[in-house]
């Protein structure tokens, strides 16, 4: 990315107390930088001609390029100095800093008491890296000391200093290992298929149950329970995975610097239990959160950007409409597509491309089961040439599907021959989806080419065989597009989807 682009992106995520801070603190720096801050603050899309004409007015003979990069980094000084007082990490930054100062200018015991500071203030937060950089410039203390004994005190501090700072950091490592370990599991496997898989996750889950309620470190807790929260996403074990989640969100209470927890954590802690309760079926749970959540300041308290709190808002918003659809309010959720699609209009960069398909393919499904079919077609075309192929390579039989069925609802009979030619040859064995399309494909063979006699003894045929790939574990997932079954059922008593629940 560009760096114009950057400090257009970086200047809009600025928070007022972040930007008051700026002017309030950079007079000096030269009008011009504040200038070209206040242009590119009024700007909804980048814009350099107005930007060049504002150097043009002033004087400046510097290319634009420079002058950005160095407001830019600007920018970044200023953001650092804001949150320098409240962050414990920035603390012990600082501190390290104020200490090597002091050493250069011979000021030892002033320099010690400052990094003495910074040590127990490293310790407390777990920050292992700053205290291995403070065991480092500790070095000094024994090199320039002239009493032996002074000396030798200090040395064999510092020795047990590293070699408890090494353990602890192998300690970390170790529980992070398996964080990735799982992560790529998830990435690949998403839930665990074989019996192998499951004795595979569950091997994962012997060490944190044994030691978690004894670990008062909140950084090992959290990691303890991260490693959890994938073993039971794994093996669908939803009920645990609610008790864990719960726990991840109470260290907010207990510390969440001590734990390293970022705003994106938060956000992530709270979204995954939003969809946990969903997935369980747990609707007053879920409103409850919803509810808490509009009084809940945990990503306020940690960062002044509104990045997250803007995602997390989002991330309610779908998963209030995904519950209306699960629960098959479709005019309810119809009511909810226009504010969504709104909000991710004027909030791009806050959308993830997992939480965009969610949505689009709750748009689908209810503009499909209320029989809107001209809207139901739209979502499905802008999915397939917004969304990038490698995300939808699992669905592809779905989206063939998807437009055989909105073009037998609008009519298209003739358009439904020719893709069912086109189709025939493309469908991707390898994918669970293909048992789903081929029913669909058989029965629309069976209505168009041969005209049967019998079109409702036909329906309830193949809803028959539909009840029965429903039932399959693997084939569950593809049932958030549409309900398969009821499409049949639909069909066979002349009605929408929506009016069967009516």
């Amino acid at each position: 990315m560009k760096k114009s682009l950057q400090l257009f992106e970086l200047i809009h995520s600025m928070s007022k107390s972040e930007k008051r801070y700026l002017k309030v603190n950079n007079q000096r720096e030269g009008s011009i930088y504040l200038k070209l801050f206040d242009k590119i603050l009024e700007q909804e899309q980048y814009d350099d001609a107005v930007l060049k004409e504002v150097l043009v007015t002033e004087g400046i003979r510097s290319p634009l390029p420079r002058v950005q990069h160095h407001l830019y980094t600007l920018l970044l000084r200023s953001l650092a100095a804001f949150h320098a007082l409240q962050h414990p990490r920035y603390q012990v930054m600082d501190k390290i800093r104020y200490y090597i100062l002091l050493r250069d200018r011979g000021l030892h015991q002033q320099g010690k008491a400052v990094l003495g500071k910074a040590l127990r203030l490293a310790q407390e937060h777990n920050y292992y890296g700053l205290v291995l950089e403070i065991t480092d410039l500790m070095e000094d203390w024994v090199t320039e000391e002239k009493s032996y004994d002074v000396a030798l005190a200090q040395q064999q501090q510092l020795t047990v200093l590293v070699r408890d700072n090494t353990q602890y950091i192998q300690s970390v490592a170790a529980l992070k290992q398996q964080i990735f370990e799982l992560r790529l599991f998830f990435l690949k496997h998403k839930f665990a298929r074989t019996k192998e898989q499951s004795a595979q996750l569950k091997s994962y889950e012997i060490y944190p149950l044994r030691v978690l309620d004894q670990t008062s470190n909140p950084l090992k807790k959290r990691l303890l329970l991260t490693i959890l929260i994938y073993v039971y996403y794994g093996l669908q074990d939803y009920e645990s995975l609610i008790g864990i989640e719960k726990k991840r969100i109470a260290l907010l209470n207990e510390g969440w610097a001590t734990a390293h927890i970022s705003p994106f954590l938060v956000y992530s802690f709270h979204r995954n239990l939003l969809w946990i309760y969903l997935t369980n079926n747990q609707y007053q749970k879920h409103q409850k959160l919803l509810i808490a959540l509009q009084k809940d300041p945990s990503i306020s308290v940690l960062s002044s950007a509104s990045y997250y709190a803007v995602k997390l808002s989002l991330a309610q918003s779908v998963s209030s409409m995904y519950a209306d659809v699960n629960r098959q309010y479709y005019s309810k959720a119809y009511r909810q597509i226009q504010p969504i699609w709104t909000i991710f209009k004027h909030n791009k960069a806050h959308y993830d491309l997992e939480l965009l398909i969610q949505s689009l393919i709750l748009f689908l499904n209810t503009t499909f089961c209320l029989g809107k079919f001209d809207e139901c077609l739209k979502w499905l075309n802008f999915i397939e040439q917004e969304i990038p192929a490698s995300y939808l390579l699992p669905y592809q039989n779905m989206g063939k599907v998807a437009h055989l069925l909105i073009h037998h609802g609008l009519g298209n009979d003739r358009l439904i021959e020719n893709m069912l030619e086109s189709t025939r040859i493309r469908l991707y064995r390898k994918f669970n989806f293909f048992f789903v399309a081929n029913t669909f494909l058989k029965y629309f063979r069976r209505k168009i080419k041969h005209k049967s006699d019998d079109p409702k003894g036909l329906l309830i045929k193949y809803q028959s065989e539909m009840q029965q790939i429903a039932k399959q574990e693997a084939q569950k997932g593809f049932f958030i597009l549409f309900n398969f079954v009821d499409w049949f059922e639909a069909e066979i008593k002349a009605c929408y989807i929506a009016d069967l629940y009516k």
